[in-house]
């Protein structure tokens, strides 16, 4: 059984610190998914063009989409298998193994229906080796900006995973008091209420696909969702 651990983009301003969190909590065999929110944010920033959100997904045009390409292939991707490498671990990074649909609607250059090359990840994960999976994607005509949770998600369905881990800066998902919930059974109930928003919102949703697929045990931070 494989485990697929997704980390964001706050997390990863500190290469070394990431790596620690995601051997805290990987297995023998373990896939990581890696996003870069704040690294794009901050190209765009010098680019000066700003960043629009609809529902917790970044609006994705051409300009925005080679921004996207800088922040995870040009700095996240290279530094993390870099510190992965330092730390004796064989990571292999694995852009194109995601492919995607594009979004319909005022999204732009942003992929949905993710599909991913479970044989390539399985023969790398028989290996003994750590793939690592940017969030960008290859659409019928171009690159495509994919959400990472959803592609986590994705990720861990392909690889029929026993578990699924979102490493976050935030502590769980919380209720309307701010209180962290350290158990769910499912995230049903929790995509209907008003106080979850923002990124919140993509991320409960690759929980929600991922455990009607038969992932057993995801987690958000401390909160565990599932029968454990």
């Amino acid at each position: 059984m494989s485990t697929v651990v997704k980390i964001g983009g706050v997390l990863l301003e500190n290469p070394t610190s990431a790596v620690v969190q995601i051997r805290r909590v990987m297995k023998p065999r373990t896939a990581v998914v890696h996003g870069g929110g704040k690294q794009i944010t901050r190209i765009l920033e010098q680019m000066k063009v700003a960043s629009t959100f609809i529902d917790g997904l970044r609006v994705t045009d051409e300009k925005t989409l080679q921004a996207v390409a800088m922040a995870l292939m040009g700095e996240v991707h290279t530094a993390l298998i870099l510190e992965f490498a330092k730390n004796g671990l064989p990571a292999v990074g694995m852009f194109g193994c995601v492919q995607a649909a594009n979004k319909a609607g005022p999204w732009g250059l942003v992929g949905t229906d993710v599909r991913v090359d479970s044989h390539a990840l399985t023969a790398l994960l028989d290996a003994g080796k750590l793939p690592v999976i940017p969030t960008l994607a290859v659409g019928p005509t171009s690159l495509l900006n994919v959400n990472g949770d959803e592609t986590a998600s994705a990720v861990a369905i392909a690889l029929k995973a026993e578990e699924l881990i979102f490493l976050t800066d935030v502590d769980g998902v919380r209720d309307g008091e701010g209180k962290v919930f350290e158990q769910a059974a499912r995230p049903d109930e929790l995509l209907k209420a008003s106080f979850v928003s923002g990124g919140m919102i993509p991320k409960l949703r690759a929980v929600k696909a991922a455990m009607d697929a038969g992932i057993q045990t995801v987690r958000v931070g401390r909160t565990v969702f599932g029968n454990t």
